[in-house]
């Protein structure tokens, strides 16, 4: 049953104000030094934020912030995770004891989505708290139009951009109406517009002072209007405290000489490019692209990289400025249309002769084109930062001196020298994103595909990578980067090619040095440009019919599924199967599953079947008249019937297990088992959310291997890159998995409060009907087998 989109309800923001008061937040002598690392993170931590303050936190890259954070929110871990000492309180109480009253945003906007729908995910907070349904229902809509989101409640979590996920994991926070809202870089993914409606939307929400405010970002300007103090870290400790005003006037020369953003002190730019720019190193044409999978986001884009220029593609959020990247990357095949290197690059040694990148050989791929993923985990394949930078001049056969002449270098201009000997799992997110540009400037390729290289900068290791960008540039190289970051745009002196919003077509067109896309000036514009599938724009989609079996209940549907499977499994018989297939078969099309899906989803069954039935025709019990005889094999009687019962018994267990769960949705299965069944919801939530793991590991696999193709170790063998592939890949399972855990715990996963549940899981007589036909067509089986004299028992 879908929540019920009823546009924003009534009651204003203040229907978001946290019903207890705000929170309180204090550090004493508190110190937190995590597994595998010698020095703390934070060192005798003293702070102490009273009710209602408004607070800024700054510091340089990797100086605790985000580790402060999920202290307060207690998600830091237990003892196994890392060593603490002091103490650490919300509201005078450990933050483990204070579920509920805190909200945490965190980095990564992918670790924190629980559930495949963004109405669900939104609710997901408030139902572990105990949060009445209607009351719930009401405050969906409200933090979904809070954050500026305009997305069905229906929306699949899985499709949205990075900059839209923030945004949902946001509304996700302001639905639990928390005493304290803790906002980690809450705005580093958002495209300009997005940034002022979160902004606008948090201000709102704590104009009463009824919710505490401590919020994590380099800018300053963005948050200085709405916060009352500012606290600043430095090497583990506060190194100022106070007034904004104050302390960016006392210390402001100071601060930003650490690299905090200080309003009105820009961080220096690199030199204007000294020539114009050179010959084209890629040149796209009539190009359409598109995710792989996904609905076509761009068209018409005609675009040349010239050598000794940057490109920025930018655009609102999910535009497609990623998918682009990657397809001028050869990571991606176009949907139409095509990317062709230049004679320049296609001259780099190893010379090819193709013209597509996306053809290339992963070291052919390697030596011209250098790749940042949007998320830097992808593509981290090697144990320490000093090994990860390595890797790429090895693939081009450079000795170990070479290499190490290569490295060393970069670990000092990205200030990595002293995480040389650090897993790259274990960085913080600024110092993850600079290993990552680093990773692809150690192969000095031509041409540079940068995904927001600038995510999580302080203005010191921003002013560097600036340094480091134009230096290719000026060097001959080509950047083309994906990016909301408009100083770095500036600095670079970037062309930029402003994307419009995916589903308008908009060919891309050059002019005075800038390349500019057709954008309409305004929504209203936007909605009248003809969609990029040529359909009209003012016709609503039909709504689609939905089918019997996604009307059945979950339960119902797995027990009459269930009670014919039982009763085969204690039979091995022709008759009883072929009752049973027969009279499954004749049913099947009321269901009103899609043909072609269903016949996808059976083809394993489909496959099986014949080919378990063939080893039990050779393999089987011999008896009765042997009609052929081969050192092993035996067709007989017996070895015949028995494959014949098997083969109809593999296709009545596996076509209606498979045709009632055509069109699996784990979250109406998890509400069916937590609310019809009873089972315990800790159980039921957290198997919901493996499930919606397993998915994005799908989409993880398909990225870490463009990923090891850009890093130029895809041309292995086939064992070593499988191998490869599934060591990081459980990597970012294990990792995936432990920020999976840490978002459900920060939104009340496992309160010790009765759950609700938004969704009803309610049992109608189309479910008992399913059941009853389930017991009808096991029985009709077990009678026809036993009337005719074949059952044959297996335990007999």
């Amino acid at each position: 049953m879908p929540i019920p989109d009823t546009g924003r309800p009534p009651g204003g923001d203040e229907a978001l104000a946290p019903t207890t008061g705000a929170a309180s937040l204090a550090a004493e002598a508190w110190s937190w030094t995590p597994a595998g690392r010698a020095a703390p993170v934070l060192a005798g931590l003293d702070l102490a934020i009273e009710p209602g303050e408004r607070v800024l936190l700054l510091g340089a890259s990797g100086s605790g912030k985000s580790t402060l954070l999920q202290a307060f929110a207690g998600v830091l871990g237990g003892d196994d995770e890392g060593e603490r000492a002091g103490v650490l309180t919300v509201d005078g109480r450990d933050p483990a004891h204070a579920r509920g009253r805190i909200g945490l945003l965190l980095q990564d906007p992918d670790a924190q989505l629980v559930l495949a729908r963004a109405g669900d995910d939104i609710a997901f907070g408030p139902e572990n708290l105990g949060v009445p349904a209607d009351e719930i229902r009401r405050r969906v809509p409200l933090a979904l139009a809070a954050v500026g989101l305009d997305l069905p409640l229906d929306a699949d979590t899985t499709r949205l951009s990075g900059g839209q996920k923030q945004r949902l994991a946001l509304a996700g926070v302001l639905a639990l109406r928390p005493g304290a809202v803790l906002l980690d870089e809450p705005t580093a993914q958002l495209d300009p517009a997005g940034v002022r409606e979160v902004a606008a939307a948090v201000a709102a929400l704590i104009a009463d002072r009824s919710m505490t405010l401590l919020v994590v970002e380099h800018r300053v300007d963005v948050w200085a209007p709405l916060v009352d103090r500012v606290i600043v870290l430095e090497q583990g400790r506060v190194a100022a405290d106070g007034p904004v005003a104050d302390v960016m006037r006392a210390q402001g020369e100071e601060l930003a000489a650490r690299g905090v953003w200080v309003p009105g002190r820009a961080p220096e730019h690199p030199a204007p490019a000294s020539r114009a720019p050179g010959e084209t190193l890629l040149r796209a044409r009539g190009l359409a692209v598109r995710p792989r999978g996904g609905a076509v986001v761009q068209v018409g884009i005609d675009l040349d990289v010239r050598a000794g220029e940057v490109i920025a593609l930018t655009g609102v959020n999910g535009a497609g400025k990623t998918t682009l990247a990657l397809t001028l990357a050869g990571l991606l095949d176009p949907a139409s249309g095509d990317v062709v290197a230049g004679d320049a690059l296609r001259a780099v040694d190893p010379p090819v002769e193709e013209p597509s990148p996306s053809r290339w050989s992963s070291r052919a791929l390697v030596a011209r084109l250098g790749v940042v993923f949007q998320n830097p985990e992808h593509q981290f394949v090697a144990p320490t930062v000093r090994e990860e930078l390595a890797v790429g001049p090895r693939a081009l056969g450079r000795t170990e001196e070479e290499a190490a002449a290569i490295v060393e270098p970069l670990l000092d201009r990205l200030r990595l020298r002293a995480l040389a000997g650090s897993s790259p799992f274990t960085l913080s997110g600024g110092e993850q994103r600079r290993l990552s540009v680093a990773t692809a400037l150690a192969t000095a390729p031509p041409v540079l595909v940068l995904d927001e290289p600038s995510f999580g900068q302080d203005s010191r290791t921003w002013a560097e990578l600036a340094a480091l960008l134009a230096a290719h540039r000026d060097a001959g190289g080509a950047i083309v980067m994906a990016t909301h970051d408009r100083e770095l745009v500036a600095a670079l002196g970037a062309r930029e090619v402003v994307l419009p919003a995916a589903g308008v077509a908009s060919p891309l067109t050059a002019t005075r040095g800038v390349y500019r896309s057709v954008v309409a000036d305004d929504l209203s514009d936007a909605r009248s440009e003809r969609p990029i599938n040529g359909g009209e724009a003012s016709r609503a989609p039909r709504p689609r019919r939905t089918a019997l079996v996604e009307r059945l209940n979950p339960v119902a549907a797995i027990a009459a599924s269930l009670i014919p499977a039982l009763i085969l499994i204690v039979t091995l018989d022709i008759v009883s199967a072929g009752v049973a297939l027969a009279l499954q078969l004749a049913l099947l099309p009321l269901l009103g599953a899609p043909p072609r899906l269903l016949l996808l989803r059976l083809s394993p069954v489909l496959i099986a079947a014949p080919l378990t039935a063939f080893t039990l025709l050779l393999y089987g019990e011999e008896g009765g008249r042997v009609y052929a005889e081969f050192l092993l094999v035996r067709i007989s009687d017996n070895s015949i019937e028995l494959a014949g019962a098997t083969f109809l018994r593999v296709l009545a267990i596996g076509i209606p297990a498979i045709a009632l769960f055509a069109r699996p949705d784990a979250t109406r299965l998890g509400d069916a088992l937590g609310q019809n069944l009873r089972l315990p919801a800790r159980f039921v939530l957290g198997a919901v959310a493996a499930l919606r793991l397993v998915s994005l590991m799908r989409d993880d696999a398909r990225m870490l291997e463009r990923a090891r193709r850009a890093r130029g170790v895809g041309d292995r063998g086939a064992a070593r890159r499988v191998a490869g592939l599934v060591l990081s890949l459980l990597v970012l399972a294990v990792r995936r998995g432990s920020s999976l855990a840490i978002a459900m715990e920060a939104r009340g996963f496992g309160a010790p409060l009765p759950r609700t549940w938004l969704r009803p899981s309610p049992w109608r007589g189309i479910d008992s009907a399913a059941v009853l036909i389930g017991i009808l067509i096991s029985a009709a089986a077990l009678a026809a087998a036993l009337l005719t004299g074949e059952f044959n028992a297996i335990l007999d």
